[in-house]
């Protein structure tokens, strides 16, 4: 047997589509154009802030 896979789907997607538990589906599996990983994306976004005062705002968030 080869490799298990998990699928998730979006819960706005199982309103849309009214699924229930259990219910069989059929999933059409294509790649997705883009980076294999998040890796690829390493130092590509442009923050605004440095990762300390956001884990700052944080702690001040949830009382810590």
């Amino acid at each position: 047997m080869g490799a298990l896979f998990g699928v998730v789907i979006p819960r706005e997607e199982v309103v849309r589509k009214r699924l229930r538990a259990g219910q069989r589906v059929q999933v059409i599996v294509e790649p997705l154009a883009g980076p294999d990983d998040f890796s690829d994306l390493a130092g590509t976004v442009k923050w605004k802030r440095t990762a300390q005062e956001y884990k700052d705002e944080l702690r001040r968030l949830w009382g810590g």
